[in-house]
């Protein structure tokens, strides 16, 4: 499937969040429901207090209702957070392997169920604060920009989104600028092979030009061995 330009431009938050309400979550239901039919396939039956596995869109507008209690994925708490912040801030260290859009859920969590997270600000605060590591790391990232790819693995859709547009742009910089140079060192090429041909004519020319001087000298000469006067 062909890219359009304002996909190469990049997503909208809330584009990016539709996305990401199809990522399955767990919750516990707080009353009996049969099982539901969707679109991507069926959920439930619903039997309190079994946990159940739901797209997230659908648990958001069950703790709307409240009908459910959502439960916070396991990367999503304090500790770990913490740990990963931790991890990210090492020196040469990688990017922590998250769901592609961990940030998108922590938003909507955060959002619609606040109330289901254990210390939800200090989760935001954390979030936040790794949020700026990792970015700091793509921006290093840069560095090692080449004309071929850029190799930074484990990068969220957030984050791949954030940097589309100026990793274009920049790619496109460095493709011309490699185009240019071929054709730059192609160009010398051809010059000196041409300087080349040139100088081995130019040489051919002055010992064709010395064998006839000499020639026309060896006849000119009555002392020669081949010339003089005839007696």
């Amino acid at each position: 499937m062909a890219i359009t330009s304002r996909q190469q431009e990049g997503f909208t938050m809330p584009e990016l969040e539709y996305m990401a309400q199809c990522e399955t979550v767990e919750i516990v239901p707080f009353y009996r429901m049969d099982r539901l039919e969707l679109v991507t396939g069926a959920v439930g039956p619903f039997r309190p207090p079994r946990k159940s596995e739901v797209p997230l869109w659908l648990a958001v507008m069950l703790k709307r209702t409240n009908r459910c209690r959502i439960v916070v994925p396991g990367w999503l708490t304090y500790h770990h957070l913490r740990e990963l912040c931790k991890k990210e801030e090492l020196p040469d260290s990688l990017f922590t392997k998250l769901p592609v859009h961990y940030i998108e859920i922590a938003h909507i969590l955060l959002t619609n169920a606040e109330d289901d997270l254990v210390e939800p600000q200090s989760i935001r605060r954390l979030l936040q604060d790794l949020r700026e590591v990792r970015q700091s790391k793509t921006r290093r990232g840069f560095e090692m920009l080449n004309s071929t790819q850029l190799q930074m693995d484990n990068l969220a859709a957030v984050e791949i989104n954030e940097i589309r547009p100026l990793f274009k742009h920049s790619f496109d910089m460095l493709r011309q600028l490699d185009d240019l140079a071929l054709s730059t060192e192609a160009a010398r090429n051809q010059q000196q092979q041409q300087q080349q041909m040139f100088l081995q004519d130019s040489q051919s020319q002055q010992i064709s030009q010395l064998d006839d001087d000499q020639l026309f000298s060896e006849m000119d000469d009555p002392y020669s061995a081949g010339g003089g006067y005839i007696r």
